[in-house]
């Protein structure tokens, strides 16, 4: 969009047609809907950003599927991390952002061609780094979050992450390579040789191989210091117990209750019931700790929020951080974006584009 004069960004502050797309209902890829709606004018505390990639994350999947807890009841437009251009401005006081490339955090509302964000959950970035943006916020911050904030991994530590070749897992590794952390990763064996070009070495294909055994002999029987679980349910325990002596578990989803398209109360129970049920006596006779990391129901540290991603977008800059986009579909093709993502074809990230 061509940027306009000051004055034009506040008259045109009334209600804009936008293009979104939104579950519609629970279930399968086909509940998402492409449409024409509008979008109101922003708050006095917000942005109004034309979007120009929006990132697609396994929440976003769960969401539809009715697995997902905090999200609304359809219809909503799912999406948590957007990048685009500053577009309009709620109150005369935030117009040094009218024009700005930023990154943000939309908190659902971000499978659309624009959408209103709160400016404390917006961050700028150069604009040769649109495309990135949209891939850093859920997965970088959650992988920082874990790693360094709550489990403080140290230089040559063991790392077991889980679901290596996805948007959390490649960032993970980024970070990890950063640390100078030793890393242990699952993945499809489809993915391994794509993962041991990013100096990968100890890889498990967790479809035929057990995870934890594998873990024990590539750490020569100690155990592994920090593991990222996005998996849930009976693996769970099985993480937990790949843990060494002063191990750290950080438990961030719920994978096992999604391996197909369509919610399977027959497969989530089973799982549900084995997640393990942690009793703070045994984590003190074993010296091992649990964490658990949502992004979403992050409030009262903003501050945290602010001064990491502001971290992060250091590091993107400097190359220690480049995120892997693996497609880019138009908005209008959602649902074969999410069916790409539910048959885990993806490495790395998937984004929407408006503008395809």
């Amino acid at each position: 969009m061509k940027q306009l004069p000051r004055v034009l960004y506040l008259l045109a502050m009334n209600e804009t047609k936008i293009q979104v797309a939104q579950v519609t209902r629970h279930g399968a890829p086909n509940v998402m809907e492409y449409k024409e709606t509008t979008l109101d004018a922003p708050q006095s505390n917000e942005l109004q950003v034309e979007i120009y990639y929006s990132g697609i994350n396994f929440a976003d999947i769960l969401g539809r599927m009715g697995l997902y807890p905090t999200a609304p009841k359809p219809p909503y437009v799912p999406g948590f991390e957007i990048s685009g251009k500053v577009i309009g401005i709620g109150d005369d006081s935030l117009s040094h952002w009218l024009g700005k490339s930023i990154m943000g955090l939309s908190r659902f509302n971000g499978y659309a061609s624009a959408t209103n964000i709160s400016v404390d959950q917006v961050f700028e970035i150069d604009k040769s780094f649109l495309m990135h943006g949209a891939a850093i916020p859920v997965n970088y911050l959650t992988a920082y979050f874990m790693m360094i904030t709550q489990c403080n991994l140290q230089k040559d530590e063991w790392v077991l992450i889980h679901g290596i070749g996805g948007g959390v897992g490649i960032a993970a590794i980024q970070i990890a390579q950063k640390l100078g952390a030793k890393i242990i990763g699952t993945a499809s064996k489809g993915k391994h040789d794509r993962l041991k070009e990013l100096g990968i070495e100890h890889l498990i294909d967790y479809r035929t191989e057990d995870f934890q055994s594998r873990s024990l002999d590539i750490t020569d029987g100690k155990g592994v210091q920090v593991i990222l679980d996005p998996l849930g349910g009976k693996a769970l325990k099985k993480s937990y117990d790949s843990l060494s002596e002063f191990g750290r578990l950080v438990a961030y989803g719920f994978s096992q209750a999604a391996p197909g398209s369509t919610k399977n109360w027959l497969k989530i129970l089973p799982e549900y019931l084995g997640m393990p049920k942690f009793d703070p006596m045994k984590l003190m006779m074993q010296n091992k700790g649990v964490f658990g990391f949502h992004l979403g129901m992050l409030k009262k540290r903003q501050d945290l929020v602010q001064e990491t991603s502001q971290k992060l977008i250091d590091w993107l800059g400097d190359g220690t951080i480049s995120p892997m986009v693996d497609t880019v579909f138009p908005l209008k093709d959602i649902q074969m974006a999410h069916q790409y993502i539910a048959d885990r074809k993806n490495f790395g990230k998937v984004l929407l584009s408006s503008n395809k």
